[in-house]
């Protein structure tokens, strides 16, 4: 990712900060709104330098972040409460932002953190958290 020193540093101080205040909160949907601003700042960001990395990594933390608040509201709205959050989903986020944070800071890939972070997403859906039952995937 071809970004200059401060778009990085900007970007790797988002990411870290955005992860520490979730980690810190109880309440899910807090959590959830904390971690939903990892991709606001990865966007801000994109005003500022474009790089095609950085819209993977945004897309990927703003679908993540839509997926995990939709099944949020589906559940404490009691619409369906057929999929469950997996346990600890926002500790593995949690790391999973600290690694993409690193690997940025790094400039190193982001492939893994952004894989990671696309399956615990996926396990909040119908399909995935079925996968997630038959033992398919280990989210």
């Amino acid at each position: 990712m071809q970004l200059t020193k401060e778009i990085r540093k900007r970007l790797v101080d988002e990411l870290n900060y955005c992860a520490e205040k979730m980690n810190k909160e109880r309440d899910v949907k807090r959590k959830a709104f904390f971690y939903c601003n990892a991709a606001v700042s990865v966007h801000t960001l994109l005003h500022l330098e474009y790089d095609p990395q950085l819209v993977l990594i945004g897309l990927v933390l703003e679908v993540s972040g839509d997926s995990i608040s939709s099944r949020i509201e589906t559940i404490f709205d009691e619409k369906d409460a057929s999929v469950n959050l997996i346990e600890g989903l926002f500790d593995k986020l949690y790391i999973c932002l600290n690694e993409l944070a690193g690997s940025i800071k790094e400039g190193s890939d982001s492939y893994k953190a952004l894989e990671e972070i696309a399956e615990l997403a996926f396990v909040t859906t119908d399909r995935g958290y079925y996968l997630y039952t038959k033992g398919v995937m280990k989210a």
